[in-house]
């Protein structure tokens, strides 16, 4: 019977453990020649207060604040403004590193559009 209830109890914290997967492909769109904004889906990411525990970031650039802008079926999409002090190019490709939550970092090449 104890080895029922180490199972269950096992099985509860696998399932307490949240771990949000990006989903589809982000898209970057350039906004002037220093921003853009990034707009990506991913599992609903967990929050504290206003903030969303998640953490974006992008080689010589600054990613702001990330915000929930909708839906897309079961997945939240997220916007966030992207700076950077060097000039930002349409159409090049921008390594993007995403850690959702308490999940491992992930890398996306994003074309600039």
């Amino acid at each position: 019977m104890s080895t029922f209830f180490t199972v269950l109890a096992a099985s509860a914290a696998l399932a307490a453990a949240h771990h949000p997967e990006l989903r589809g492909a982000p898209q970057l769109k350039l906004s002037d020649a220093h921003h853009a904004t990034l707009t990506f889906a991913a599992d609903p990411i967990a929050h504290s207060g206003s903030r969303v525990d998640a953490k974006v970031t992008l080689p010589n650039g600054h990613v702001g604040r990330l915000r929930r802008t909708g839906t897309d079926g079961s997945d939240a999409v997220y916007d966030a403004r992207v700076s950077s002090s060097r000039g930002l190019q349409a159409g090049r490709k921008y390594t993007v590193t995403f850690r959702l939550g308490d999940s491992k970092p992930v890398k996306r090449l994003v074309k600039l559009r």
